[in-house]
């Protein structure tokens, strides 16, 4: 019963770094938001099994590296508060490989998207009445919104003449 108790305890614990990821993380919800799209569009398309899994794990792959990047930045401003190049370095990695699999992201949403005929169709679809594009805009005012509501977490360790928290 120990060992359950412990798994239930991690699973919280982990829960607990989403939430705070969720929270004060602006490009989470950004990587969060980009992804629900994705998905979305994703249906107008006849995709195979195999292309949804790569498209899952794409957008996982995002998101978890966000977070992970997340987890470095608050690691090194508690353990250097002040301005440090090596911490700044630190930072600058671990956000270099954010946008490194954002990148390749782009890379396999263009392989799998990139379909003319597919494109129009969605044109049509959003064009065919008027509560389409209506729902589509009021979701992306709601997905605007979500960003930038993130709330911004007290950093340390900032660039030089730099006195942003983001």
């Amino acid at each position: 019963m120990n060992k359950l108790k412990e798994a239930f305890r991690s699973f919280f614990l982990a829960g607990r770094g989403i939430a705070f990821c969720l929270r004060h993380e602006r490009h989470l919800r950004i990587h969060l938001v980009a992804s629900a799209y994705v998905l979305y569009f994703s249906t107008f398309y006849n995709f195979s099994r195999t292309d949804y899994a790569v498209l899952i794990l794409t957008c996982v792959s995002v998101i978890a590296m966000e977070i992970v990047n997340t987890s470095v930045e608050v690691v090194i401003d508690k353990l250097s508060p002040r301005y440090n190049v090596f911490a700044m370095m630190g930072k600058d990695i671990a956000a270099g490989a954010v946008l490194f699999t954002a990148i390749g992201a782009i890379a396999v949403g263009l392989f799998l998207f990139l379909d003319i005929d597919v494109m129009a169709g969605i044109i049509g679809y959003f064009t065919s009445d008027i509560i389409k594009p209506v729902i589509l805009i009021a979701s992306l005012v709601l997905a605007i919104w979500f960003i930038m509501s993130a709330k911004p977490r007290k950093l340390g360790n900032k660039r030089k003449g730099n006195i942003k928290n983001d």
